[in-house]
Order: structure tokens, then C-alpha cells, then sequence
């Protein structure tokens, strides 16, 4: 027994959450090396799990007694077309890598989310998007890649070649094969200049769109609102935009060290524990946004931003993050249901970010699929007690269960809280995503704990 269990890994992600016995990690910077690794597990009737940075947080990225194959030192940046902007890149190259590579030739990433330490491989799988209107989520940003299939063959998958593995791979959650190499369109870098409103949550909607209007140098927006725990919670909000000018001055340009990141954390910290923290927290953002960003400031250094902040470790909780998706219009009503859940259920919410996604229905997995849909990214601490992890669960599916009613969705990185039917109403192809998983992979070679729970019914599946 004892020498079974020393060949034995435990594995976690970010969220803490999914402690999980594997096989092994395996690193490889080789794809001869990798189809070694596939061949191996076929022969051996060993589960595949796909890993970059794990900032997913619902056991995505691992499976009980599978091989993990950590892509992070699948790293090497290929190639850049400057007049095509266009940039290839393996699928473990980080963002912050891409953002120094691309600086010099001035030109900038267009889609990745809001801090830089993600893996490509991972924001693909998982569709991610951010603030600049003028795009969509991630997969509009991505002209083709190549891709290794679970019997070791290398395809290339783009809008008119493997057409449909384009739209499953995209926001399909490694669970199709491995992304090997991609190439990304970048746009310009640029300096823009940070303008701030401060208004009622109501009022959101109707700021947004005059902002918008014909406004094609407007180049980031996104909002949030208060945490403090009085009258002004989600109610008083900061939108915030960034507007091209044409300051071409290269000291604006150059890449700048993030600023302040250990009174951040601390300040951060403090909220997490105490309300004093909170409404510190907030009174900072919106009275001192300095402190955050300059005025002036370039694409790159905007999008260049290091989550180190927020790190943290306690062994009694735990931060995790969770996002919804609702039309445009139903921001506010989503909001207000928001509060009334935080405020039942007692919940250390830590921040509130609205971001906005044009529509798009490329991935088979989209959340913006029908129309233009606001995001509220949620940050909260938790109890890692498995106690304290049914109130979470409970609260999250009414947090679903709200956003479902106003014709939204949530995002599926998370931490697998929603039920069956949650997630086939607010999904209707998600019948269809686990059909084609065994279409492509029909050994189920490429497997995770997201699949196991929702297209095998693993319900009472524990990594450990």
C-alpha cells in the first residue's frame, strides 16, 4: 500500500479548494516529448489533465491519479509579423512575456484578462476577456493554432480549417487535446489618458453608452463598486476610462515596474478582515485612483499588471473568484439581488468589477452568445471548512439562479458549485460540448474534474 501512495502527488489550484492525488507532473519543452507522454498514458489507461498557471478554480486542471501535464515551460515565443501584427507564441508563454516582447516594436496584446501571470494555454481554454470595448472575449483575437489530438497526430484548427475544433478548443477547458502554438492579432500600443466618473449603480447603463457612442478612441472601460459596509454599498461606483491621445513621448512608452504592490497588499489584507478595511479600500479607489495608475499611461503598462497583491494563504480561508454575465440593461436589477444575497447570507465580499463583452458566439461554450452582456467579476473570502463550503454553495446557486433569471449566465473557470440543470439552462449546447469531447477524444484521455462532474455525473467526486 505505502509503495502505491509514494508515487502519488497532491495537487491543488488557486482557490485551495481541490486537493488532489495524481500520478505525476510532467514538464516537457518538446512536442516530440509530449506525444511520448499521450502515447504512454493510452498504453497505460492513464487519464490526461492539461495545467498552465491553475488559476481556474474548480479542479479544471487536474484529475485523481492522472498525469498532469504542466505546459508552463512550453514557452517560447516563435515568432512576430510586425506588419501583420501578428505575434506566434507556445501555449505556456505568460502574458507579462508576450507585453515585453511586443513593447519595442509598439504594439500591444488585444484580448488577455486583468492581470498578467495567466498562461495563453489556459485564457484560450477558458475564453477570457477584459476592458477594451472594441473586442470581444479572447477567441476574436486568435487568427489559428496548432494542436495535438489524443492519438498524436498535429492539426492546425483555425476558421476554415478544423473549423469546429475552433469552436470547441476555444472555452473548452483542455479537454479536447493540447494547444501547442497560436497566433495572436496585437493592436497598437499607445498612450491614453484615465478620466474617472463617479455616479449611482443606476446610472451605469446610460454612462456607458453616451461614453461609447461613435467613440472609437475610447479603449478601456469598466466600473466598480463600493464594498463598505453602509449605505453606500453597491450603490456609489467609479466608472473608469482610458481614451487614446496622441502622446507618443517613449517615456510614457517604456514599461514600468508595478507601483505600490505592498501597501496594496496590505491594504487588501485589511479589508479582508475588517470593515474599517473595506471602507478604507474604497475610499482609496475612488478619492486616490493614483495610487493604482497615472493619469497618462500606456496600453502596455496598463495591461502589464501583477496580481501578486492579492496572494495570500491562511489555513481557514480561503479567496476565490466568480463572474455573471447579464444583458446590458439588466445590470442593475442583478445588483441589487447581488446585495440582498451578500447581506443574508453574511458573505466577506471583497470587490465587485464591471467589465463589458460585445457578443460573440464563436466558442460553442459562449457567455455573450445572443447580446452585448455586462460581467460582474466577484471577489469573496470563504471558509474552507467543508461546513462553511455548503453555505457557499448554497449562495452561489442563488447567485445563478438570479443571473439565469435575468437572461444571463455564469462563468465556468469557478469553483463547480452549480447544479446540473444550472448549468444546462444557462449553457443550452452544453449536451453537444460533452458529445464532441467523445467525438474527438472517444478514450476520454483528456480529462479533469469540470467534465467528471458535469458530462459524467461524478457528482460526489473527491480529488483526495
Amino acid at each position: 500500500e505505502s509503495s502505491q501512495k509514494s508515487d502519488e502527488f497532491l495537487i491543488n489550484d488557486v482557490s485551495r479548494l481541490n486537493p488532489t492525488h495524481i500520478k505525476k507532473i510532467v514538464k516537457n519543452e518538446e512536442i516530440k516529448e509530449l506525444q511520448e507522454v499521450l502515447l504512454e498514458a493510452r498504453e497505460n489507461n492513464l487519464k490526461i489533465a492539461i495545467a498552465g498557471k491553475r488559476h481556474s478554480m474548480g479542479g479544471h486542471t487536474f484529475y485523481k491519479d492522472a498525469v498532469v501535464l504542466d505546459m508552463t515551460s512550453f514557452n517560447k515565443i516563435l515568432s512576430i509579423y510586425p506588419e501583420k501584427k501578428v505575434i506566434r507564441v507556445q501555449s505556456g508563454v505568460i502574458w507579462k512575456d508576450i507585453i515585453e516582447y511586443v513593447n519595442p516594436y509598439n504594439l500591444s496584446v488585444e484580448v488577455m484578462q486583468g492581470y498578467n501571470s495567466f498562461s495563453v494555454g489556459g485564457s484560450l481554454s477558458v475564453n477570457v476577456h477584459e476592458s477594451d470595448p472594441n473586442y470581444g472575449p479572447l477567441i476574436e483575437t486568435v487568427d489559428s493554432f496548432r494542436f495535438l489530438l489524443a492519438n498524436g497526430t498535429i492539426i492546425n484548427v483555425s476558421r476554415i480549417e478544423n473549423t469546429e475544433l475552433f469552436r470547441l478548443v476555444i472555452g473548452g477547458y483542455g479537454l479536447f487535446g493540447v494547444i501547442l502554438d497560436v497566433d495572436l492579432k496585437l493592436t497598437d500600443n499607445a498612450v491614453y489618458k484615465k478620466e474617472e466618473y463617479i455616479i449611482n449603480y443606476t446610472d451605469y447603463h446610460s454612462l456607458f453608452k453616451k461614453l461609447r457612442e461613435n467613440n472609437l478612441d475610447l479603449k478601456l472601460i469598466y466600473a466598480r463598486l463600493s464594498i463598505a459596509d453602509d449605505a453606500s454599498l453597491l450603490n456609489e461606483l467609479v466608472a473608469t476610462t482610458y481614451t487614446l491621445t496622441n502622446i507618443s513621448e517613449s517615456t510614457y512608452l517604456e514599461l514600468q515596474p508595478n507601483k505600490n504592490v505592498a501597501l496594496k497588499k496590505l491594504i487588501f489584507g485589511l479589508s479582508r478582515k475588517y470593515d474599517f478595511g473595506k471602507k478604507l479600500r474604497w475610499h482609496l479607489q475612488k478619492e486616490y485612483t493614483g495610487l493604482e495608475f497615472p493619469e497618462l499611461i500606456s496600453r502596455n503598462n496598463l495591461l502589464n499588471s501583477d496580481p501578486k497583491f492579492l496572494e495570500y494563504y491562511s489555513s481557514k480561508n480561503t479567496d476565490i473568484l466568480q463572474e455573471y454575465f447579464v444583458p446590458v440593461e439588466n445590470l442593475p436589477e442583478f445588483l441589487d439581488g447581488l446585495k440582498n444575497i451578500i447581506k443574508n447570507n453574511d458573505i466577506n465580499f471583497l470587490s465587485v468589477t464591471i467589465r463589458y463583452i460585445p457578443k460573440n458566439n464563436e466558442s460553442l461554450l459562449a457567455y455573450s452568445d445572443k447580446e452585448d452582456k455586462f460581467g460582474a467579476v466577484l471577489y469573496f473570502n470563504v471558509g474552507l471548512s467543508e461546513k462553511e463550503q455548503e453555505k457557499v454553495s448554497k449562495w452561489t446557486q442563488e447567485l445563478i439562479d438570479l443571473s439565469l433569471k435575468l437572461k444571463g449566465k455564469y462563468y465556468l473557470p469557478y469553483e463547480l458549485y452549480a447544479s446540473h440543470e444550472q448549468i444546462r439552462e444557462a449553457y443550452s449546447s452544453f449536451d453537444e460540448f460533452c458529445a464532441q469531447k467523445l467525438k474527438y477524444d472517444p478514450t476520454q484521455l483528456f480529462m479533469n474534474q469540470f467534465y467528471a462532474k458535469y458530462c459524467l455525473g461524478e457528482d460526489d467526486y473527491e480529488g483526495n
